[in-house]
């Protein structure tokens, strides 16, 4: 590719300032203010895009993405939703890596969405972005909308933390539970403030104190059998400056996160016994003097007090293979608690992820607009959610793994940000896919020819490359033709997910909890909240069978109800009761007609299976007479035009235009195929044509000389 097209300039960001500028009909070159030093910034804006959808974009995505030239710098995009479909209304390239400011990136992100905000009035009420603080602050500030995180990027976050058996998490904040409007639950937090405290006490006196950890001997159990205990060590750490703590303040030999247990076999403790003070009144005691030293030389006795040795009477009669039989069942014993041990010591088994994941997107969905399924406020929808998940994670022995959904996503100013029910309306977007998809395309599609193009390249490639196939989908959906060309691809998605829900078999009765209803397009069954296109099987099966084109123009709304379209008729309340066992049909007058005249035949749905085609009422008119009667409407429809010349209103003109376009259309694809069929010079136009192929069963007339052929033969 020759450089012609897009170099000007040897250094890459000048050379791409300048390139934009060539394109000044299609773009808009940002002047960012109050960047920081060392900031690296390009930005600029669609003109053709943004323009025409000032005022009309409720949602924007914001992301960015990397390896796109080879000046390593970010490039970032706004895009706008409309039609549930992305159009990109801004372009930046950044790098903040020679800069030394705080919060570098927030503030040059906030510099180009003020020229955006200022350039074409770009206000959203909802902006989606993956989990990047600096975005999120910079849409804070700039637009004060929703932040609604991408389900898809909070989705992998948490699977991907819970998936890691690391242990430690984001620290667990106990102070916040003194605030009564926060809810974290007491039994964890109690225990973990416990743990806290003694965990403190414990590094505290290990630091202030040279002595050695006090060792108890732990009192067995009494043998049963033929078999001995093993006698065990506990080492405590010690909870004082006192090394020899009285019986009142020795600690208590529990299972406590300061308790170390040490087996010692028996054999072992044989072989020291002849070293033990057997003197009158004090208790076993094996002198380790030799083997302890503090930090000045001195030597320091360390005692360990042992069981007193019991009778051997029962242990004499155990033979050799009843010994190696005890060391086994020990030492599988010593497994099983390592086992044990290491289970308990889990992050998050993968039993529970799943479940977890599917509770956060309950609560993610969960919205006052949808009755029945979650508490109908925001506040009392966030309470049920803590407290559901706290519960899990409680019963099934999990804080560690609350701790990290409470500081990550559950708790005050976290919540907000990725939680459904915080806003009145229902966005329509749920992920950020409209740029991931902006991304592949470019990369996949043009990118790929070059690796780590110039800045310049990059820019000629997003202007002039790209972005017409932006500007013809956007005009097709803004002018109205009459013709559904190019549509997005959700359409194809809802009208399959539709069709399913069609043949879906509702359970009879229905659930007490499923109420439907058609008017509002809600439901009350948990389906409906998580389904991207807040449909069911009840609100389905409720309405008519909707026409095929209900399918190219049906919108979805933000406020209930969320489908509308003439299309959409609810089945007559009269053939549906609400009673309280659910929704009956009227099978039960039915059968009460039928037990009142029992002598009379009351047909049954078997009978309308014909009408299921439609074969045309007896009234219908033929062909001829509905021809006629529209070329009458032309015919009348013209003379009515004559008359609005007079007053030159350009409004007329645009109206006639805008919705006679697709009549006028194929008029004159119909003229010139007749005219072509008629000329003896051109090639008479073939069958699929593209430029005549609405006037593939028009009929050219005669030729004028033939007509006068025609008579004179006649005549």
């Amino acid at each position: 590719m020759s450089q012609q097209y897009w170099r000007r300039d040897d250094l890459q960001l000048p050379s791409a300032e300048k390139l934009l500028a060539d394109f000044g009909d299609d773009v808009d070159v940002f002047n960012p203010q109050e960047v920081p030093n060392g900031v690296e910034i390009l930005c600029w804006g669609m003109k053709k895009i943004a323009e025409p959808l000032k005022g009309h974009c409720v949602e924007v995505g914001l992301d960015a993405t990397y390896n796109t030239n080879s000046r390593h710098l970010e490039l970032y995009s706004v895009m706008a939703e409309h039609d549930n479909a992305g159009f990109p209304l801004s372009y930046c390239l950044l790098s903040t890596a020679t800069a030394i400011d705080l919060g570098k990136r927030t503030k040059a992100l906030m510099s180009w969405t003020r020229c955006l905000k200022d350039k074409y009035g770009v206000n959203p009420k909802f902006v989606h972005v993956d989990k990047d603080m600096a975005e999120i602050a910079m849409a804070k500030v700039v637009w004060d909308a929703k932040i609604s995180l991408c389900w898809w990027h909070l989705q992998r976050a948490v699977r991907t933390r819970l998936a890691n058996g690391k242990l430690s998490t984001t620290p667990y904040n106990v102070a916040r539970k003194a605030d009564p409007n926060e809810f974290e639950g007491g039994a964890h937090a109690d225990a973990d403030s416990s743990k806290q405290a003694s965990a403190t006490t414990t590094t505290a006196a290990s630091s202030s104190t040279t002595t050695l950890p006090h060792i108890i001997s732990e009192s067995a159990a009494k043998p049963t059998g033929s078999l001995a205990p093993t006698p065990r060590v506990t080492f405590i750490l010690p909870q004082s400056t006192n090394p020899t703590p009285t019986a009142a303040s020795k600690p208590a030999l529990t299972n406590s996160m300061n308790t170390l247990r040490i087996r010692v076999p028996a054999q072992k403790i044989s072989r020291v016994q002849p070293a033990m003070s057997t003197a009158p009144g004090k208790e076993n005691r094996i002198d380790l003097s030799a083997l302890v030293k503090t930090n000045s030389g001195t030597k320091k006795k360390l005692t360990i007090r042992l069981l007193p040795p019991q009778k051997q009477s029962p242990i004499e009669s155990i033979t050799s293979n009843e010994s190696e039989a005890a060391d086994k069942r020990a030492q599988s014993d010593e497994e099983s608690e390592e086992e044990e041990l290491a289970k308990r010591r889990t992050f998050c088994p993968m039993i529970h992820r799943d479940t977890i994941i599917n509770m956060m997107e309950k609560h993610y969905c969960a919205h006052p607009l949808i009755p029945g399924y979650a508490p109908p406020s925001p506040e009392g929808i966030r309470h049920w959610a803590v407290r559901q998940m706290y519960n899990y994670c409680f019963k099934n022995e999990l804080p560690e793994v609350w701790a990290y959904l409470w500081e990550n996503w559950y708790r005050k100013g976290r919540w907000e940000l990725w939680a459904r029910s915080t806003h009145p309306m229902i966005p329509i977007l749920k992920t950020t896919m409209i740029l991931e998809s902006h991304w592949r395309c470019i990369k996949h599609d043009f990118l790929h020819h070059f690796h780590m193009p110039r800045c310049d390249l990059l820019v000629w490639i997003l202007v002039v490359k790209l972005a017409p196939t932006c500007y013809r989908k956007l005009n097709r959906l803004l002018t109205e033709t009459g013709r559904y060309r190019e549509l997005p691809s959700w359409r194809k998605g809802f009208k399959r997910e539709w069709r399913k829900l069609e043949k879906t078999p509702i359970t009879m009765p229905i659930n007490d909890a499923y109420r439907p209803d058609a008017k509002k397009m809600v439901c009350t069954c948990p389906y409906l909240a998580t389904s991207r296109f807040l449909i069911c099987k009840h609100l389905v099966q409720s309405v008519h069978p909707v026409p095929p084109v209900f399918f190219l123009e049906a919108k979805r709304h933000r406020n209930a109800p969320f489908w509308r379209h003439l299309g959409l008729k609810p089945i007559d309340d009269s053939n549906i009761v609400e009673a309280e066992g659910g929704l009956q049909t009227e099978r039960r007058d039915e059968e009460a007609a039928a037990a009142a005249s029992p002598g009379e035949d009351i047909p049954s749905d078997d009978d309308d299976d014909d009408d299921l085609l439609d074969m045309g009422s007896k009234t219908a008119q033929t062909f001829e007479e509905s021809m006629k009667e529209k070329i009458d409407i032309l015919r009348e429809f013209l003379g009515g035009l004559e008359y609005q010349i007079q007053f030159r209103d350009g409004r007329m003109l645009q109206a006639l235009e805008r919705d006679g376009a697709a009549l006028f259309r194929m008029a004159k694809a119909c003229l010139s195929k007749e005219r072509r069929m008629q000329s003896t010079r051109g090639e008479i136009p073939s069958t699929w044509e593209q430029s005549t192929s609405s006037a593939m069963f028009y009929r050219s007339r005669p030729a004028r000389s033939d007509s006068n052929t025609h008579m004179h033969a006649r005549s």
